[in-house]
């Protein structure tokens, strides 16, 4: 019918375990990640995480900074020369430094909404493009770099010949999972807590666990309610508008 309204989209992604094997799988609501892949709002928030991560300790040094005498190096009148100062002006080879780039903080930030929007839009992204996958459990009882691996190469997420760039996104801080997975080339690591739209933008596939999928559901799906100040708050005992009255 006309009047119907129409069913948000429900996106599968195959749950694996530590062998490779089907493990069922899990539906995602689009509508819960924003309902479309917002690029611009991925890129803004990309190049936020990109300039905060700037050092911004470049220096040049200007004429009074440099080492060098401060002597006239000729009379001002009378050589049929151009007026000059000392050794150290910018005009001169091994002058100061004009207008050069000082030490300065690149860092600016995005509203919290607007964060967690382009996180929800970039996972989504990753989803319809296939490049998300959900594993059970690593099965790591243990720091073992080669059990990880086995793991890896068994669920496809690290193939031969080719190269990795993989992001495991865990449930908190697994210990055995960070500290196995920091001695493979292209693989990191990250809570779910922590995740960011950069992190699963830079790198080509996500894997979660399924607890951590489980909670990054939990986050997105979170509503916040603006607040508003009480009446007779700090500051004085102010009353509504609609409750005062006139003499």
């Amino acid at each position: 019918m006309a009047n119907e309204k129409a069913q948000p989209a429900q996106l599968q992604v195959k749950v694996k375990n530590a062998k490779g094997g089907d493990a069922g799988s899990v539906q995602v609501d689009e509508s819960k990640l924003g309902g479309m892949v917002k690029n611009r709002l991925m890129h803004a928030a990309t190049v936020m995480y990109h300039a905060n991560m700037r050092a911004g300790t470049h220096c040049t040094k200007t004429r009074s900074e440099i080492t060098g005498s401060t002597k006239k190096l000729y009379r001002q009148k009378g050589t049929g020369r151009a007026r000059a100062g000392s050794r150290k002006a910018p005009q001169r080879k091994h002058g100061g430094t004009v207008f050069g780039p000082r030490p300065r903080q690149y860092g600016f930030e995005m509203p919290k909404k607007q964060r967690r929007a382009a996180v929800k839009s970039a996972v989504l992204g990753k989803v319809k493009d296939g490049e998300v996958q959900i594993l059970d459990s690593f099965g790591l009882t243990e720091v073992k770099t080669k059990a990880l691996n086995e793991v890896l190469k068994a669920t496809g997420l690290v193939q031969k010949n080719q190269r990795t760039s993989l992001l495991i996104v865990t449930d908190g801080i697994d210990k055995n999972v960070w500290l196995s997975a920091r001695n493979i080339e292209g693989v990191s690591v990250t809570p779910v807590q922590d995740l960011n739209a950069r992190e699963v933008i830079v790198h080509k596939t996500v894997a979660f666990t399924k607890p951590a999928f489980d909670k990054f559901n939990e986050l997105a799906s979170r509503t916040y309610v603006k607040r508003t100040k009480k009446a007779g708050g700090a500051g004085g005992s102010e009353t509504p508008r609609a409750a005062r009255t006139t003499s």
